[in-house]
């Protein structure tokens, strides 16, 4: 679909732009909402971070940290250690003890950057629905 100087865009164009669009900020917007309640829900903990796994080379590479925290209360109340996977863990947080919000077997970093990122990305194509939703009911 080239758009030539000069040319108004068929309806059909305009469509196919407003679903691609739809598309592309319901992915970026609901990918957000569920980082944040993933990572804001649930019961929380301290972790400590025990080893980091970096995989890959360049923009591919990512991050794999295991650590463990205590879930059920203290050790001396009944409460048990769990040893499982830190989500939003880098290589520079071995051996500290970060606040996580727990799921299961795996434990996920407080951090709000990406959430926040996606969600504010996800606004960029919904902001440009406004105006093409406008042309495409002027169009007679």
């Amino acid at each position: 679909m080239i758009i030539r100087r000069g040319r108004t865009p068929s309806k059909g164009a305009r469509v196919y732009l407003a679903i691609v669009a739809v598309v592309i900020a319901a992915v970026m917007i609901g990918s957000g909402v569920f980082l944040l309640v993933q990572r804001q829900t649930g019961p929380r903990a301290s972790a400590t971070v025990a080893d980091c796994v970096r995989t890959g080379a360049g923009r591919y590479a990512s991050t794999h940290c295991t650590g463990s925290w205590v879930v059920g209360g203290s050790l001396l109340d009944g409460g048990h250690v769990v040893v499982g996977t830190i989500d939003g863990a880098e290589t520079g947080d071995v051996g500290k003890t970060l606040d996580v919000t727990l799921r299961g077997d795996t434990a996920y970093t407080r951090g709000l950057a990406l959430p926040l990122l996606l969600i504010g990305l996800g606004l960029v194509p919904a902001a440009g629905l406004v105006p093409l939703v406008r042309a495409l009911f002027s169009i007679a």
